[in-house]
């Protein structure tokens, strides 16, 4: 008599598909150290030179009069650094490979005397190398990281707790077994925490395991790059996660998709708290890079953590090794959401950093900062899981490409031609008094400050409140300005007048863009357009177009602009609001003084660059009224990124 088998649970079939797929990425692996030339030679010396120069995972061979270089940079904050010294050691055109958790990521091949672009090849490409063959010298698996790490999580404007902050330290140790594997385990201290325990994170204010998993990245050959993730991960959440990804076009796509199988947990005072794994999340994109800038522009549709699903476009500026983010989310759960907002990953000291001890104590590479202006839990991905994207960081043409200078050992002169005349106005962005001007802030620099608006002139609540602008104005691509503000109106409380008890300080956070359609030169006008507060209830909204030309008379550099503020959006207020204009002159290099019209009264300006990048202004805004109780102070900051 036979039996009939009982059907597999879905999750049975989960674990049987992720044994059948680490049996694959053992044979790709195995494979992949199997592919070498039989005519190889090593070069001994030239590997022995790349160790002392800091890299690890080296090895070096010349075969059919071809000279290939495989080492692992975790010295140097670049890899375009990475291959310039690769370069300069072997001295002669070669193929350079760089190694990632002891696995090679991506073939860059170099002309040591020419001015091409990198060619960048995977080994999902047909026409992929062949590596340098073992041994290896300096492994990264006799080297343990203890990586000190800060979590930062914030939530602004709530009535009675207006800023809301927890604030934890991770110390988590890493550790390279075999190639592509990483081992990590976190412990969270907590610090600070303003928010209560609820159903999704009941074990705050406790220690408690931060990411303890493996995680997996293997090439399989001709295909793609695929990972895994087991253990405990983010969000409270522990289980497994798989994705694939595949370079296209040279790198200048990139397919990727991820699915997670997940359940709860949580280490609360009575004990811990568990789910099986039974929530299914994941998401597929793709990512189109321009060959001209390190931009990425992504698309998704994605299962989101907490039930809601639907797709995001986020478009992305790699500045050295700054990251910046804009992104849109559209999602539906019971209700819709439409989710902007910003996401930020800042380097963090030191850029050259300590191998060869064997254990290294450091801060973590990147710290990441978000803002989105939707406060639920809407738009989540599981965190704490391999990401092949950041695997492959910085490995693609433009990225290369951007970092030229970097390859070359010295920092070439910035081809921008914006003169020192780009620093910010009281509004925020580059411009006069409150004026735009008709150019943008550099490609890559960044500008922040504080301006303070007394209230005799505010524009928000004129004669009773003073208005502070928190700013930062953003060279996000050539000839684009993106500009962040955050109006602050102390002594105003938010919904005042329906709860008399609030303590939330009535503020504005706005977005703001300008294009430079046509540059200005000396003696020659440039055109832009801009949007002031693009969205929301648009309390300092404006649209308009500027031109205006910068003139060197009697050895002085002036700038002179004109431009009209048309009505486009509904908007509670419009700042600018008709024909404006203004003019500026610098009578020394570090003092320029500026007269406007802003459209509703006439401003004036003396600005002082101070050095280190500081910059104070001093404004008499309503010169027809001028006394003291018109006077605006303001200081900014600027750098090159």
């Amino acid at each position: 008599m036979s039996r009939t088998p009982a059907p597999l649970s879905l999750a049975r079939r989960w674990m049987l598909a992720c044994c059948a797929l680490a049996g694959m990425l053992l044979d790709a692996g195995i494979a992949q150290a199997a592919t070498a030339a039989d005519s190889a030679v090593a070069d001994t010396s030239l590997a022995r030179a790349l160790v002392q120069a800091g890299f690890e995972n080296v090895a070096a061979e010349r075969s059919e009069g071809q000279l290939r270089v495989a080492l692992e940079n975790r010295r140097y904050r670049y890899s375009a650094t990475a291959f310039g010294i690769a370069s300069r050691l072997a001295a002669e055109p070669s193929v350079l490979f760089e190694r990632r958790l002891g696995l090679v990521a991506a073939a860059a091949v170099y002309d040591t005397g020419g001015e091409g672009r990198a060619a960048v090849y995977y080994p999902s490409d047909g026409s992929y190398p062949a590596a340098p063959r073992e041994p290896k010298l300096a492994s990264t698996q006799k080297s343990l990281d203890l990586v000190i790490r800060p979590l930062f999580t914030y939530e602004l404007g709530r009535l009675f707790d207006p800023v809301q902050v927890r604030l934890e330290i991770m110390p988590e140790l890493r550790y390279n077994p075999w190639p592509g594997g990483r081992i990590r385990a976190g412990l969270v201290f907590p610090i600070r925490n303003d928010f209560d325990t609820d159903s999704l994170h009941p074990d705050l204010n406790r220690i408690r395991p931060g990411p303890v998993l493996l995680e997996q990245f293997a090439w399989a050959p001709g295909a793609a790059l695929v990972s895994g993730t087991a253990g405990l991960l983010g969000n409270n959440r522990y289980g497994l996660s798989v994705g694939v990804a595949r370079p296209l076009s040279g790198g200048r796509f990139l397919v990727d998709g991820q699915m997670d199988i997940t359940g709860f947990v949580a280490f609360t005072d009575s004990g811990t708290t568990a789910s099986t794994p039974s929530l299914w999340t994941g998401f597929a994109g793709v990512t189109y890079r321009p060959r001209v800038l390190d931009l990425a522009i992504r698309a998704r549709v994605a299962r989101f953590l907490y039930g809601d699903k639907g797709v995001e476009l986020e478009l992305k500026r790699s500045m050295g090794d700054l990251d910046v983010a804009f992104y849109v989310q559209r999602t539906q759960d019971v209700d819709p959401f439409t989710v902007t907002g910003v996401r930020v990953a800042v380097p963090i000291p030191p850029a050259t950093r300590p191998v060869g001890p064997p254990v290294r104590v450091l801060p973590v590479e990147r710290f990441s900062l978000s803002y989105a202006d939707e406060a639920a839990p809407v738009g989540r991905y599981v965190g704490e899981v391999a990401s092949r994207e950041d695997y492959l960081r910085q490995l693609n043409p433009p990225s290369l490409a951007d970092k030229a200078d970097r390859f070359r050992g010295a920092v070439q002169p910035k081809t921008d031609t914006h003169p020192t005349w780009g620093r910010a106005s009281m509004s925020g962005m580059t411009g006069f008094v409150n004026t735009p001007w008709c150019g943008t802030i550099g490609d890559r620099d960044l500008e922040v400050g504080y301006n303070t608006i007394p209230k005799a002139v505010a524009y928000d609540h004129r004669g009773q409140f003073r208005n502070d602008v928190y700013y930062a104005a953003l060279g996000f691509m050539p000839h684009f300005e993106a500009g962040l503000r955050w109006t602050v109106i102390p002594g105003l409380k938010s919904f005042g007048e329906l709860v008399p008890n609030s303590k939330l300080t009535d503020s504005d956070r706005m977005l703001s863009a300008r294009v430079e359609l046509v540059a200005p030169r000396v003696n020659r006008p440039g055109l832009a357009i801009g949007i002031e507060d693009a969205r929301g209830t648009r309390r300092f909204h404006s649209t308009y177009v500027v031109t205006g030309i910068p003139m060197d008379i009697y050895q002085l550099q002036n700038r002179m602009s004109l431009g009209y503020a048309p009505h486009i959006f509904t908007a509670s207020r419009h700042v600018l609001d008709g024909l404006f204009g203004a003019v500026e002159v610098l009578p020394w290099r570090f003092v320029a003084l500026a007269l406007e019209n802003d459209t509703q009264k006439w401003n004036g300006l003396a600005g002082f660059e101070v050095g280190l990048g500081l910059r104070v202004r001093v404004a008499l805004l309503d010169l027809e009224r001028a006394d003291s109780k018109r006077v605006s102070l303001g200081a900014g900051w600027s750098h090159s990124l």
